[in-house]
């Protein structure tokens, strides 16, 4: 008996020494934006695997922890993992804060769940609002060209238009908030959809390259995806502001954002409003650039949560851009104001099997206006054009769990296109009849043109162990008609030079497409994705239907082909990734098109159809040139996030060829006198390879974080002799950025683009009007942003 009670007392001693010598920790889990504590998130200590969960407070409490290092690695339903290493020291309990950042991907339901799916075989690219804060960003258009492999063609100051690996314009699926869809009035493409979303609204941009996010709509090289900031619950009633105020030198240019947020938990809110006042830029020479723009705009936004997990969001939009330059072009753009109505319905965890439902409503107006009222040759002609593009439309789906490791979406979308505009003109140049009046002129570029697409839409996730799947199909119909497709002389009785009746404008398609990738997981540090797409998209608009434009790089007026059919893309993707937390990330992607009836222009002679402008060198119709292929790789590696030292390092290269094209030939004068094919031909308006370096170091904490940025971007030889296309420069530029972050509430961004005040101009960017010079990037530029959070 002695015994035994002498060997209890030992153990409780023990005990109670060991006690002594451990330690513990606490902490308070809030969100980031608005300090809200986080209830019931889960805690993690390892190693060890302590585990326990937060109270309403946000607060909790682990203890008995031996001295020694750990992580801590937190979450919680709709926010970003948060993850921290502390050492733990004896009879001490240290407190910390865990500030967490709102989870897009589950507030704006992109990609459900993706968390199940770790490695997609295909190239996917996701940009948070941090990152556009830290920019000067006045365009999106422009700021997407962070992307490798992605560019932009800039026609003036602003409103750059997005490419990707070499698919531009209609062959992308550009989607604001999963599904809404706008149409751009002008048919130059001034105001392309990403023109239309002011960049402080954005709360995350997400880019697929390729065929495969077909649950947005028909896709055939890629999705931009544009998250904007959206209204959210809170457990009591409060308000909060965000505001950004930023200013470039060069362009003596300011901009305004405002963001608030409010509610509480039935019913809740957001706002946001925006000014942008930007001047002229001068190039590298030191050459002004006609860049000037004005934009300002608002978003309001109403949600209701209905019940637990289903929540109705009502939102509306203006957004209005005033004397936007275009020297790249016949005419400026003197207004253009757009309207956005749209109601989202957002469902989950309905049950056992239905995980998610979502319902999204919309309707989009723009009235564009453009005219030349500013040239020089305006006093030959003035002309004024006024187009109204409406679209409406839906998308709704529904998320099945099949089974533990499966999940299966299912849905159908629809959208429609209205557009008509036209062309006035004064000619001033001409003589003037016996009656003293000026002559005027009135065309058509759109004459009441309609596109209806109706789409079923599927996609299969799987994953198990070391492998993951992803499946999708889509089925479309589309049609397309219009009024007559007429151009009427000023000859007495006048003659109609085109000719096209409103019954041969109707068309009907049926598009397939599909995509398939799986990924095998070589260790825990590796992968390996191999994936094929199919995209199917039909013919644009403008290209079916405008009437004597000057729409595209070379110097032809366009006209609209109704009897075009559908462009496809066949595409195969390699995806390697490597990464740890001692080595970095590596990403390796090389992708391979093959494009079936590719979308071009085809000469018409004059004595088949005449152009309206005197500086053209003729008129082309789109056709479709048959067989193309494109192919090329992105490279990207960065180091571990655990260093102050960071360096992210990116190159990009892509190349396309067209199967058998026809090469105009001039004379001395510059007028067409034949023609021959040429096989393999490059394709036009391909951006040349580029490498990127980002260098930074994080100082006190990450307080003040000083970065150094350079991009090198080879000369483009291999340009289409079909197009005209004119040999592009390499260059280098070179930036700095210095970032400091006094607090939660006040953050401020300065830096210097082009640091060397480099004259040069990207190879996407169109021709002055009228000569062989391109439009020259800015030169040297300062800049600030400061960040008020409250």
């Amino acid at each position: 008996m002695r015994v035994r009670l002498l060997l209890l007392f030992f153990v409780l001693f023990s005990n109670l020494l060991s006690a002594q010598d451990v330690g513990g920790v606490t902490g308070l889990v809030t969100d980031i934006k608005s300090g809200t504590p986080i209830e019931y998130a889960e805690v993690l200590v390892n190693p060890g695997n302590h585990g326990t969960m937060t109270n309403a407070k946000g607060r909790f409490e682990i203890m008995g922890l031996k001295p020694g290092k750990y992580s801590i690695y937190i979450r919680s339903l709709g926010y970003v993992p948060v993850e921290k290493h502390i050492v733990i020291r004896p009879k001490i309990v240290d407190d910390i804060a865990f500030p967490m950042d709102i989870d897009i991907k589950e507030l704006m339901a992109v990609e459900i769940v993706d968390d199940k799916i770790q490695n997609h075989a295909y190239s996917k690219v996701v940009l948070k609002d941090d990152a556009i804060q830290k920019s000067p960003v006045r365009d999106i258009g422009d700021f997407l060209r962070e992307i490798p492999n992605v560019s932009a063609v800039r026609k003036g100051g602003a409103n750059l238009d997005p490419v990707i690996r070499g698919f531009k314009f209609d062959q992308l699926n550009i989607i604001l908030d999963n599904g809404l869809k706008m149409e751009g009035g002008c048919p130059n493409r001034m105001d392309p959809t990403t023109s239309h979303v002011e960049a402080g609204d954005i709360e995350a941009i997400e880019v697929v390259k390729g065929p495969f996010a077909l649950r947005y709509g028909p896709t055939m090289g890629g999705v931009v995806n544009m998250l904007t900031i959206n209204p959210r619950p809170f457990d009591k009633f409060q308000v909060h502001v965000k505001a950004n105020l930023g200013y470039e030198s060069n362009w003596n240019g300011t901009r305004q954002h405002l963001t608030v947020l409010g509610g509480g938990k039935k019913v809740f809110f957001s706002f946001t409003g925006n000014n942008a006042d930007y001047g002229n830029y001068s190039d590298g020479n030191g050459n002004l650039v006609r860049s000037s723009f004005r934009k300002f705009g608002y978003t309001g936004k109403l949600g209701v949560a209905l019940a637990k997990n289903h929540i109705v969001t009502a939102s509306y939009s203006e957004f209005y851009a005033r004397d936007v330059m275009f020297p790249a072009l016949s005419m400026d753009e003197r207004d253009d104001d757009t309207r956005l109505f749209s109601l989202d319905y957002k469902g989950r965890n309905i049950s056992k099997t239905i995980e998610t439902i979502d319902f999204k409503a919309y309707y989009t107006h723009v009235d564009h206006t453009m005219d030349n009222l500013g040239r020089g040759f305006s006093d030959t002609a003035a002309v004024v054009s006024n187009i109204i593009a409406k679209r409406l439309g839906y998308r709704a789906e529904v998320g099945l769990n099949i089974k533990k490791n499966a999940h299966l979406f299912v849905g159908t979308d629809m959208y429609r296109i209205d557009k008509d505009g036209n062309r006035d003109k004064v000619m001033i140049g001409q003589p003037r009849p016996m009656m003293g009046k000026v002559p005027t002129k009135h065309e058509d570029l759109w004459n009441n043109a309609q596109i209806n697409n109706y789409g079923l839409f599927s996609e299969y996730r799987w994953n198990k162990k070391l492998w993951e799947l992803v499946a999708s199909v889509r089925l479309d119909y589309n049609t397309a008609s219009s009024d007559s497709i007429a151009l009427l002389s000023m000859s007495k009785p006048p003659v109609d030079l085109i000719g096209i009746s409103a019954d041969e404008t109707f068309s009907s398609y049926t598009n397939f497409s599909a995509s398939v990738g799986i990924t095998r997981k070589l260790n825990e540090d590796m992968s390996l994705g191999f994936s094929f797409g199919r995209g199917t998209r039909s013919p644009s608009m403008l290209e079916r239907f405008i009437i004597l434009l000057p729409t595209g790089s070379d110097n032809y007026e366009y006209l609209g082909n109704p009897s075009l059919k559908p462009e496809t893309n066949n595409e195969f993707d390699i995806v390697y990734k490597y990464g740890n937390h001692k080595f970095g990330a590596v990403e390796i992607t090389a992708f391979y098109s093959i494009i079936q009836d590719y979308i071009g222009g085809v000469y018409l002679p004059p004595s088949e159809q005449r152009p309206l402008m005197q500086n053209v060198l003729g008129v082309k119709r789109y056709e479709n040139l048959g067989g193309a292929k494109m192919y090329g790789f992105e490279f990207s590696y960065g180091t571990p996030k655990k260093f102050p030292l960071r360096a992210r390092l990116t190159a990009a290269y892509t190349a396309g060829t067209i199967n058998e094209v026809e090469v105009l030939e001039y004379n001395a004068a510059g007028k067409v006198i034949g023609s021959h094919m040429v096989k393999n031909d490059h394709l036009g308006e391909i951006p040349p390879m580029e490498v990127n370096l980002n260098l930074s170091y994080a100082l006190f904490d990450k307080k003040i974080i000083p970065q150094f940025t350079a991009r090198y971007v080879v000369a483009q030889k291999n340009v289409s002799l079909a197009m005209q296309e004119i040999q592009s420069k390499q260059f280098t530029v070179l930036g700095l950025r210095l970032m400091y972050k006094h607090n939660s509430n006040f953050s401020v961004v300065g830096g210097v683009n082009n640091l060397l005040d480099k004259a040069y101009y990207e190879h996407l960017n169109r021709r002055i009007l009228g000569t062989d010079s391109f439009i020259y990037e800015p030169g040297r530029t300062y800049y600030v942003n400061f960040i008020f959070n409250i």
